[in-house]
């Protein structure tokens, strides 16, 4: 077995018998959609876009970039078949799918979809707090 030194691991490269190989592989991905985050009230505020993209692997990705909001607990990232669900209850009389724990509050981030997800049945992707029920920030997909 041969242990790696960490700053080879970290810049990405590592060198195996004299060969340098790239730890991944470049992929690309086209925009399906995209949209802007808006606000669900006065108390809590957000900022950037979601993109649903596809990439070259023929993944399906959220991505957001520029992204802020408000932090809170238990925060999640939902996709919504609503179009643009204004509250807390517009979100919860419309079909949905987490797609697991907010990264974070602020800064770029990637969300793999399941396949067995069909993005064209949702209209738009929210940031919502698992705890109390709470809508905190909306991107409408046009």
């Amino acid at each position: 077995m041969r242990i790696l030194p960490l700053f080879a691991l970290c810049t990405g490269l590592a060198s195996l018998g004299g060969i340098t190989q790239p730890a991944e592989a470049q992929v690309t991905a086209t925009a399906i959609s995209t949209g802007q985050f808006q606000d669900a009230s006065p108390r809590y505020q957000s900022a950037g876009s979601a993109t649903l993209a596809e990439t070259s692997d023929g993944d399906i990705i959220l991505q957001f970039n520029g992204f802020s909001v408000t932090p809170g607990p238990d925060l999640e990232v939902w996709l919504v078949a609503a179009d643009a669900p204004g509250t807390s209850v517009g979100v919860l009389v419309s079909e949905w799918v987490s797609l697991g724990t907010l990264q974070s509050p602020d800064g770029a981030q990637t969300y793999l979809i399941p396949e067995d997800v069909d993005v064209s049945d949702y209209g738009s992707v929210v940031i919502w707090c698992e705890d109390f029920s709470v809508l905190f920030a909306v991107a409408s997909f046009e």
